[in-house]
């Protein structure tokens, strides 16, 4: 595998937790995949990124018990959080200079949410020149009055994959991260 870093895009409790709105779709399968990535990042010794969103309002307010990380996906100390107010991990943070000064070239994308985060953050990555794979089965939203949240999955998993991103299930990202 290139040169590669994951990124866990905001895997915050107030998604999971059911206690402001339901909790995300697919949440266990959710956590269950990116520990999972997490797990064999680590093993090879990629740098594993957290992305936590913070917003003044709404579900993720900084500072809330809705907007720490999953506590199943604890970071280690070594590992970077970077604080994001956008729908882009490169947006207004400093994950395109972590991601040059480690020579990094390809990023692994896990987490939430498919329609606006993880689609942003690959779109950026992919308009930066970077090699983006994206763990078609790690990255789940809510449903919609217009369509399931399993629809809008799948939909942003063929738009990425056209756009040039490498949509793989997290069992062959694994298996390459072990190469």
């Amino acid at each position: 595998m290139d040169t590669a870093a994951l990124l866990v895009i905001d895997v915050q409790v107030g998604a999971f937790d059911g206690v402001r709105i339901p909790a995300i779709y697919r949440s266990d399968r959710l956590v269950e995949r990116c520990a999972q990535l997490i797990e064999a990042a680590r093993k090879a010794g990629l740098p594993v990124i957290f992305v936590q969103h913070s917003a003044e309002e709404g579900l993720l307010v900084k500072g809330t018990d809705a907007w720490p990380i999953h506590p199943l996906l604890a970071p280690l100390n070594s590992e970077h959080i970077l604080e994001k107010t956008g729908s882009s991990a490169f947006e207004q943070t400093r994950l395109a200079n972590l991601l040059d000064d480690g020579d990094v070239d390809a990023v692994i994308v896990c987490g939430l949410q498919s329609e606006h985060c993880i689609s942003n953050t690959s779109l950026d990555a992919l308009k930066r020149g970077m090699k983006v794979y994206i763990g078609e089965d790690a990255h789940s939203t809510w449903s919609t009055e217009d369509a399931s949240a399993a629809d809008m999955i799948r939909y942003r998993n063929e738009l990425l994959a056209e756009r040039g991103a490498r949509v793989r299930p997290v069992s062959e990202l694994i298996a390459m991260m072990d190469a």
